[in-house]
């Protein structure tokens, strides 16, 4: 019986450990702006994004490109067509990467900065993508925004003459994520 005991209590400490080696959701946040001045502004959000972020560091996260709403129904239509994104042929986005010298202990509710390195897809196109993050701790919630710069022309999309003044050749990509 005392075996019993101990062999249970280890699997529920071992469970529970393996429960807080990562954080996950379903509802993070990716905004995009590709705006010019003077034109109307190309921006879209996308708040149906997937990510698993593990006490190690590892990041993984997962959007469908279809998921990116704009302002104007129309702007939509075009960013998913196959002159533009194909969103058919190339239905997601994805990163995976890694928190430089990340230490889950040192996390707080004031928010640490380090440096994210990895792979972005998109549009069939893999990048080595690097930025800057804040990531806090309130409440056992893990919160991680980051900024970052991508260019078009990167990930295969080319913007033709006429629309050139129109749409930014630099996209300006935030990520905001709720980790539990």
């Amino acid at each position: 019986m005392k075996k019993i005991i101990i062999v249970a209590f280890a699997l529920v400490v071992s469970l529970s450990i393996n429960a807080q080696e990562k954080l996950t959701t379903k509802t993070g946040k990716i905004q995009f702006e590709a705006s010019t001045p003077n034109f109307e502004p190309v921006a879209a959000t996308n708040t149906a994004t997937s990510a698993i972020f593990k006490v190690n560091g590892e990041l993984a996260v997962l959007s469908l490109i279809k998921g990116f709403q704009f302002k104007k129904s129309l702007m939509q239509k075009h960013f998913n067509s196959k002159k533009w994104v194909d969103s058919k042929k190339f239905p997601k986005t994805k990163f995976s990467g890694t928190v430089v010298a990340f230490n889950f202990d040192e996390l707080t509710e004031k928010g640490k900065e380090y440096k994210i390195n990895g792979k972005l897809t998109f549009h069939g196109v893999t990048k080595e993508v690097s930025s800057m993050a804040t990531i806090k701790n309130i409440d056992g919630v893990v919160y991680l925004n980051t900024k970052f710069d991508v260019l078009v022309a990167d990930y295969g999309i080319i913007i033709k003459s006429k629309l050139a003044k129109k749409i930014a050749e630099k996209v300006n990509v935030e990520v905001d994520l709720e980790l539990k």
